[in-house]
């Protein structure tokens, strides 16, 4: 039976967010359970269940069936959305037009992933049972967010843009190089680094570097350009009086050899000693992805904490676990002196060179059902080497070690919040086990109170200027969505699904690891007695943001498009009473 990545993803959004769902157990051996969703008029929808998930993203199935005063039909995955926006608790939440704009996303996002699991199909062994380099993995991640109404949705991104720049589709495409007046330059570099530098480091890859910089008026300097963006610059209104004036100017495109990673709007070269990330004028999952000033000024000002000395050498005592920094920001500034969103960006560091690429994923690709089975990769890497009950465990205890303790650490001893989620969090495995953390994308970093306690003249003006300082218990309940609900929460789902070991025995396990970090007595525990200790934990409604069309990176109120959801650790905790 084939997994359905669209519908699960929306089903599953949907069935966490709202109380609208029942689960009814098989009534024999042979069958399966699912869910049911009470409509109007005597209806239900019916969405089979083949693993039904206490830590919330469950393996749903097909046929949907409409059930009519107990006469079943099946339905499409398209009559069953459509079916869903009538639900009273939706129909109370958005207009009809927002409804229909769902709608539509919805199916933008269909057609999206059929496409690229179409162009996928022929490696989807390779992709599910085969080591993989760091831009293998970041570009096997073709079905998205495995809890999202519409994953794959990819707003003024037209097909032919799509099979350029989105990663599933592997296309190699050049850096546009821009010509811009150093009075119009806006940056912000770490202490030790300079634009010019992180811009002739890129220069390097170039075989035409010689004439681009021929091209240089004086009292310039260039600036790399994403292709996409190029279109977005060139039209912007913002922009327009210094192209007329020839303050800014268009030099040409180098040479095709970056990929778009996972995140779309971040690419890499391999012989390149940096990544970059830019303002993309497009809207993928909750957000246009633009980069904004108080953003990327977080990167360059996070090198001065990352130095200072006791979280120094705490790193220094945390070899399995790097940080990638982003210690230059660059773009363009208005008539008004002030960053202009859509030409900001951002370089990162690029450790994965040569060898130093192989055996090297992000999360979210190891995480990724097969549309072929709904085996996870994880699930079929590990069952690949016959890894027992036990054994299984076992490769969950180590990666809380490795992936969650040094994020975990962070929070509890110095106040800095990283947000983990799964597509920030690239291992390096040995063989099928985490040997080492990645963590990337500072500007998902905040801090709490005891950021400020801790790190004092270090911490500067970072707080303030970046506008993230959070209240202490919006910081952890954030925190702990990202590493636990969204990554670590998920990894229980791909082991217990794939058979690997029971849910409830991993539940146990993270419960336990939780309880010997507590009893450590760390500085700052309350994102441990709120894992441990609340009957529920706060998840991000993504189909709530979609439904509403709000750009989750600009809200004045972040925590509004959280909701409760029942805290499997407090459940097993009950259960063994």
């Amino acid at each position: 039976m084939r997994h359905n990545p669209s519908l699960n993803a929306f089903f599953n959004a949907l069935i966490r967010e709202w109380p609208i769902a029942r689960y009814h157990e098989s009534v024999s051996t042979t069958d399966q359970g699912h869910f049911e969703i009470q409509g109007s008029n005597n209806t239900s929808l019916i969405i089979p269940c083949r693993f039904r998930a206490h830590t919330g993203r469950h393996l749903l199935a097909e046929p949907l069936q409409i059930d009519d005063q107990g006469a079943r039909q099946p339905v499409t995955f398209e009559q069953a959305v459509a079916w869903c926006l009538g639900l009273e608790p939706l129909l109370h939440e958005a207009s009809g037009r927002a409804l229909e704009a769902l709608q539509q996303r919805v199916h933008a996002s269909r057609g999206n992933l059929a496409a690229a699991q179409q162009e996928r199909e022929p490696q989807l062994d390779h992709l599910f049972r085969e080591p993989l380099t760091f831009i293998e993995a970041e570009q096997a991640l073709f079905s998205g967010h495995s809890i999202h109404p519409c994953p794959k949705d990819r707003g003024n991104m037209d097909s032919g843009d799509a099979r350029r720049y989105a990663p599933e589709y592997g296309t190699p495409f050049p850096l546009a190089w821009y010509s811009v007046d150093r009075a119009q330059l806006f940056r912000r570099e770490a202490g030790g680094f300079q634009s010019v530098d992180g811009v002739d480091a890129l220069l390097e890859t170039e075989p035409d570097a010689d004439h681009l910089r021929a091209q240089l008026p004086e009292g310039h300097c260039l600036l790399p350009c994403h292709p996409f963006q190029h279109r977005q610059w060139q039209a912007s209104p913002g922009l327009a009086p210094m192209l007329e004036s020839g303050a800014v100017r268009y030099l040409g495109e180098g040479a095709p050899h970056w990929y778009a990673t996972s995140s779309l709007r971040a690419i890499y070269c391999d012989s390149a000693p940096w990544m970059l990330k830019f303002s993309l004028s497009v809207w993928l999952t909750n957000s246009l992805r633009h980069l904004y000033p108080e953003e990327v000024v977080r990167g360059a000002e996070l090198c001065r904490v990352l130095d200072s000395g006791p979280v120094r050498e705490w790193l220094q005592s945390r070899p399995r676990f790097e940080i990638l920094r982003e210690p230059i920001t660059a773009g363009i500034r208005g008539p008004e002196g002030q960053p202009l969103t859509e030409t900001l960006l951002v370089w990162r560091d690029n450790p994965f060179h040569g060898d130093a690429a192989n055996n090297t994923e992000v999360l979210a690709t190891l995480l990724q059902d097969d549309p072929r089975s709904g085996d996870s990769r994880l699930a079929q890497r590990l069952g690949q080497v016959g890894l027992d009950d036990s054994q299984a465990r076992e490769w969950f205890r180590r990666y809380l070690d490795v992936a969650v303790a040094p994020l975990l650490e962070a929070q509890s001893h110095f106040g800095i919040l990283f947000g983990a989620h799964q597509q920030n969090l690239v291992l390096k495995l040995d063989g099928v086990w985490p040997e080492k953390l990645f963590f990337r994308d500072c500007q998902g970093t905040a801090f709490t109170s005891l950021a400020v306690q801790r790190l004092g003249d270090e911490l500067g003006s970072l707080a303030d200027d970046s506008e993230n300082l959070l209240p202490d218990e919006l910081g952890i309940q954030l925190f702990c969505y990202y590493l636990f609900i969204n990554a670590t929460f998920n990894v229980i789902t791909s082991l217990a699904a794939g058979r690997l070991a029971s849910e409830a025995a991993l539940i146990r396990t993270l419960r336990e690891w939780l309880q010997a970090r507590l009893d450590e007595q760390p500085r700052d525990d309350r994102a441990i007695r709120y894992l441990l200790e609340s009957r529920e934990l706060h998840a991000k409604g993504n189909f709530l943001c979609t439904l509403r069309a709000l750009n989750e990176t600009t809200l004045s109120d972040v925590f509004s498009i959280y909701h409760p959801m029942t805290n499997p650790l407090y459940t097993e905790a009950e259960c063994h009473v």
